[in-house]
């Protein structure tokens, strides 16, 4: 093991604890959800469906979906690093200390990821595919817009806001911590090739939110997030990005209830294509000085004693 903070659990082991504990959490989670719901709408489970359209229960959608995430998602990662690890917030990334430069290469890096956006999504939708599947994927894609319209029906101060916790901060945390503080952090120390754990990790993430014609957008978006995690060790710098990027879309949700306009999906503007490859030349040059700045401060906390050849965040820095 290449980590003193590790208790000496074999990498095959630590990736099936994972894998059990995130399954465990999706059948818990989904039993305390189904009983949330209950006890917020009285509702059964057979019309939680068609319920879930209805604005009348959007508070109770809204909590389910919270609870949801966080039995899924940030339970399991946290568990397991208390299992692996002897300090599990040091492993996830929680006790790394941020300055004012990698916010602000954080927000610029956000804007130009909706632009690039963009462009990945027009691309998609010229991937060929056979008829059965295009009919397919774009019927999927307009049943989960109409559900997603109807279930974030954000027209009032109160809703705003509620829905910034429950669909900006609260998947933001829960999501970073699974993806990039568990898995992404397991498989870089795994593999010792970080671009493997962010490539793999990134395939994983977008996968679960069951959108083809999204999968890419969403996996640009976790190559992005993956590598604000490897280059700074800090899982609260993606959180960050992620948070602002769940929030900037609720909040065009919300300007947007004002208007009798259909709600925008600002990762899916009709941009001319060269504008988003200016977009990503630029999130690569935002990155090379991310990634210089974040080296010059985790030198000033690593280094502050002789470095151990043995420790995990040694080697980061050696190989970033």
């Amino acid at each position: 093991m290449i980590d003193k903070n590790s208790k000496n659990i074999g990498f095959l082991s630590q990736l099936g604890i994972l894998l059990g504990l995130v399954g465990g959490g999706l059948i818990i989670g989904t039993l305390i959800s189904l009983a949330t719901w209950f006890a917020m709408t009285g509702r059964g489970v057979s019309s939680m469906e068609a319920d879930l359209l209805n604005s009348q229960y959007y508070y109770a959608a809204m909590v389910v979906q919270g609870v949801s995430t966080f039995f899924i998602f940030f339970l399991p990662a946290y568990l397991f690093a208390k299992i692996c690890y002897k300090n599990p917030f040091k492993y996830i990334g929680f006790n790394k200390t941020a300055n004012y430069q990698q916010v602000f290469l954080v927000i610029g890096i956000l804007f130009l990821t909706f632009v690039f956006s963009s462009t990945v999504s027009q691309l998609t939708q010229l991937i060929p595919l056979p008829k059965n599947l295009e009919v397919k994927f774009k019927n999927l894609e307009t049943s989960r817009a109409a559900q997603e319209s109807a279930l974030i029906q954000i027209n009032t101060l109160t809703k705003y806001l509620f829905s910034m916790v429950l669909v900006g901060i609260f998947p933001a945390i829960f999501e970073e911590v699974l993806f990039r503080g568990g898995l992404q952090n397991m498989l870089t120390r795994w593999t010792k090739s970080p671009w493997a754990a962010i490539i793999i990790a990134s395939i994983i993430f977008s996968a679960v939110h069951f959108s083809f014609y999204g999968f890419f957008v969403r996996f640009s978006l976790g190559v992005i997030l993956g590598l604000l995690f490897y280059y700074s060790g800090n899982i609260w710098l993606p959180i960050l990005l992620h948070f602002f990027f769940n929030g900037l879309q609720v909040t065009a949700m919300y300007v947007a209830s004002f208007s009798k306009t259909k709600t925008p999906d600002i990762t899916e503007q009709d941009l001319p294509i060269w504008i988003g490859l200016l977009a990503l030349g630029g999130i690569v040059f935002l990155f090379m000085h991310f990634k210089k700045v974040s080296k010059k401060l985790r030198d000033i906390f690593v280094y502050e004693e002789a470095p151990d050849p043995n420790d995990f965040h040694d080697w980061i820095a050696k190989n970033s």
